[in-house]
């Protein structure tokens, strides 16, 4: 991930009207994906508020917040939500889980300065029976002479949007309820399949009644109406808030209040949600809510690494269901990378715009899906591939960097791994489950146009797997042939026989050239060589190449900027865990961006990010949001000591600390409270006003669908004893083929091409040559070690395969060269 938002208005730092923090510390929905009307509703939990309400989809997000405020009517006043994370109180905050089988959240607020001591408790449980969500609400004040006012406050955002709404008190005296919908206006971003905007109505209302409501316009952070404000109001338009009283002059309270939605802004269908949510009561909902996700987790497959566990075996149980929670239940199979806006705090949520993580990227519906097969829930890991299939895939076989969930294209860069991984997810689910293209809602054409697209396009990519550079980049070139091999898997088995060889050439190819791509053997002062860069312009690592990292990050060598991304060339397959520069790059990363945390190891991105909290030179001081308008650093992610952990599996020694199962325990003390995986966690000791602590989660997206996923696959992949991602034909391919050959050992045909205008012929010592041009791909014989013909427009590359060998396509012996449009000679 990177750069959650390019299009909000960052020059105030802290927004007055903001979204929540990306530290979010539960997720719920309930588990109905597999019913014919499944509720429609989702929401997260920060440390204070529930978070982001979401409905009919799970990018719709309807209010920034809904909290509580606790008065004395003396001019105490305690809210249980921090406006900004910087915000400090004497109110104690806590979120955590109420069942270890369900995704079911309690809030629990203490206060015990200030001469007040009370406790405000909060279960939260989205009904299964109706588009709405309950608040089962227990008050009680220890210093009973003192009687509080309780009240439930929001900020709605119907249809995602913080403008062009609409709120009013409605009920009669002493019995109100509030609503809030989309008046239209305005631009809009998020839409249904047929191109039409969503207008959301919401209700709130109690068991009771609210006694007191009202509306408030302007709707700052920590503005919301209290009876006696002067900007209290019936109704209100344009960005408001909303408050209303569940108690009045209480020392104990118990009550429930329920938050329902509609579409088409009808505010009777959202109140008519809410009251038959309020009808059916806490309990029933809570039981009904719970029981769902207990069916989820009774049919996974549950490994021997957590089984005996009781601390893992939670944390395994909550990373699956969030996996699943976090996939729409309109558009089945498109899962969010996370349901959150990173920094929210600083993110403006006025006009609509593409906020957080709230996306599908192919590369982590990827991750999701191995996490999905690894715990028996196949069907989803099918479902993600068809959604992949059938709504990001472009007729010339790209696939943007991210979509909406209806597949508009939201960012379009191209990344050549999140356009590969769509093959290899098909091709585990045809090899391991016998899900194959007869089976499928794809077929081979869309397989063949994927892998095209790959050999038009690759080796390097104008995004590497962070989204930020051009280059040659080892992550990216993995992935390109583990998909060319499953392709050629899928061609081999239509009888495809040209597509397997063109396909199986292209992968051995890359395969050789990626370490010379993106292997410095001169290096800097810095690094011992040879080793994998991040990523290089130009393919050429020996070469010093300047290049300035995004995100404010500096300017230095390429050769001095290192990650983990050739990992990926070991767990798909393509190289030994022993490879020499393997090794040695393992090194590198070790000593230039591994850090002990408390917890255990963990590794940043890259050296020189700057995709993470302020630092204590920025203007805000260290731990302050991130955002495009200063530098940040990027802090360490838990995904890569999951990467670690699969690598480790396959060493034949291993430190202590750097042994799978002890790095499983490293990423379950990366969870916070609410078993959440974040993507970020802290870096440093060193205080901030903002509060992180070495080895928790930062303001970041949280939770992070991918994080979940490694943890789900490593804890499989301890039990089986290497990387369960690790896709069978692609290591067998290259384990026959064997690695590094020299030119005395290998049976690769020679290959000289010679061009003019007209025509394109060469010489081989192979069999016969494959061919690609625009007028398509065709054999050729060979005679007298030539061969000839016709070049044509040239509009493309033309790419030429020499074989020879046997008649298996996966036992020939081939060389390839590519002749690129307009030029005399390859």
């Amino acid at each position: 991930m990177t750069t959650p938002n390019s299009t909000h208005d960052d020059s105030n730092r802290f927004p007055a009207v903001s979204w929540a923090s990306g530290e979010t510390y539960g997720l719920e929905t309930p588990h109905d994906y597999d019913t014919d009307d499944p509720t429609r509703v989702w929401c997260t939990l920060t440390e204070g508020a529930i978070t982001e309400p979401r409905f009919p989809r799970v990018d719709v997000m309807n209010l920034r917040t809904l909290s509580f405020i606790v008065t004395d009517g003396d001019g105490y006043v305690a809210r249980t939500s921090r406006p900004t994370q910087r915000t400090t109180d004497s109110l104690e905050r806590t979120v955590m889980p109420t069942a270890d089988d369900a995704l079911v959240y309690e809030h629990q607020f203490r206060e015990t300065a200030a001469g007040h001591d009370w406790a405000l408790t909060v279960e939260t449980a989205v009904d299964t029976e109706s588009e709405a969500l309950c608040c089962s609400l227990a008050f009680d004040a220890a210093d009973a002479l003192t009687e509080y006012d309780v009240y439930v406050v929001g900020q709605p955002t119907p249809s995602a949007r913080g403008v062009h709404i609409r709120a009013e008190r409605v009920g009669e005296t002493g019995d109100h309820g509030l609503v809030a919908y989309d008046t239209e206006g305005g631009s809009t971003v998020i839409h249904d399949q047929d191109g039409e905007p969503y207008r959301v109505a919401l209700a709130l209302e109690a068991a009771d009644g609210f006694d007191w409501a009202a509306v408030r316009e302007g709707g700052e952070n920590g503005t919301e109406p209290l009876e006696g404000d002067d900007g209290a109001a019936a109704s209100g338009e344009g960005i408001v808030s909303l408050g209303a009283r569940v108690g009045t002059d209480v020392s104990a309270l118990e009550t429930e209040v329920a938050l329902g939605f509609a579409t088409d802004a009808d505010v009777d269908a959202a109140r008519a949600e809410t009251r038959r949510t309020l009808e059916r009561g806490s309990e029933t909902i809570r039981e009904d809510y719970v029981a769902s996700w207990r069916s989820y987790l009774a049919d996974l497959d549950v490994p021997a690494s957590v089984v005996d566990d009781p601390d893992r075996r939670v944390q395994y149980d909550f990373a699956a269901m969030t996996l699943k929670a976090v996939e729409d239940k309109t558009f089945v199979g498109a899962g969010l990378a996370s349901p959150s806006v990173p920094w929210g705090t600083g993110v403006e949520a006025t006009e609509a715009a593409d906020y957080g993580y709230n996306f599908v990227w192919s590369r982590d519906l990827y991750q999701v899906s191995t996490a999905f097969e690894a715990m028996g829930d196949v069907e989803s890991a099918i479902d993600a591939t068809a959604y992949l299939f059938r709504y990001q895939l472009e007729d010339d076989g790209f696939l943007p960097q991210n979509t909406y969930l209806e597949g508009t294209t939201r960012w379009g860069g191209e990344q050549l791994d999140n356009i590969s991984f769509p093959i290899v997810m098909a091709y585990q689910l045809a090899n391991r489950h016998d899900h194959g293209l007869d089976q499928a809602s794809y077929d081979y054409e869309d397989v063949r146009t994927i892998a095209e697209y790959i050999l038009r396009s690759g080796p390097d990519s104008e995004q590497e797997r962070w989204e930020e550079e051009a280059g040659y980049s080892p992550s990216t070139i993995a992935a390109e042939i583990a998909g060319l091999v499953c392709a050629a898997w899928f061609a081999d088995r239509v009888g495809a026989d040209e597509d397997a060889i063109r396909y199986l050439a292209v992968a051995d190819d890359w395969s050789r050239g990626v370490e010379e791509w993106c292997a410095t053997t001169t290096g800097t002062d810095e690094h011992a060589t040879p080793y994998y860069v991040r990523v290089s312009v130009d393919g050429r690592p020996d070469e010093p190449s300047e290049r300035t990292l995004a995100n404010g990050g500096p300017t230095l060598d390429e050769r001095d900027i290192v990650d983990a991304g050739f990992l990926e060339l070991v767990r798909l397959g393509i190289l030994s865990w022993d490879d020499e520069v393997v090794r040695n790059s393992l090194a590198v990363v070790d000593e230039t961006i591994r850090v002990d945390t408390p917890h255990g190891p963990a590794w940043y991105r890259y050296n020189g990010d700057g995709y993470g909290e302020q630092t204590a030179d920025g203007p805000d001081g260290a731990g302050a949001p991130w955002s495009l308008t200063h530098a940040g650093k990027g802090r360490l992610w838990p995904i890569f000591t999951g990467e670690r952990g699969e690598y480790e599996l396959l060493a034949d020694e291993t430190d202590a600390d750097l042994e799978p199962a002890a790095l499983l325990e490293t990423m379950t003390s990366f969870a916070n409270s609410g078993r959440m995986l974040p993507e970020q966690v802290w870096d440093s000791e060193d205080p901030t006003d903002f509060g992180w602590t070495f080895g928790s989660g930062t303001a970041a997206a949280t939770p992070l669908a991918w994080s979940c996923a490694q943890y789900v696959r490593l804890a499989h992949s301890i039990d089986a004893g290497y990387p369960i991602e690790t896709p069978e034909i692609v290591a067998d391919f290259f384990r026959e083929r064997g690695r590094g050959r020299t030119s005395s050992e290998s049976t690769t045909p020679t290959l000289e091409l010679e061009a003019d205008n007209e025509t394109v012929s060469g010489t081989t010592d192979g069999d016969y040559v494959v061919a690609q041009t625009d007028a398509g791909v065709e054999t050729r014989a060979v005679t007298d070690g030539r061969f000839s013909l016709e070049r044509g427009d040239a509009a493309s590359p033309i790419r030429v395969v020499a074989v020879s060998g046997g008649e298996d396509v996966w036992d020939l012996d081939t060389a390839t060269v590519v002749l690129q449009p307009n030029r005399d000679a390859p």
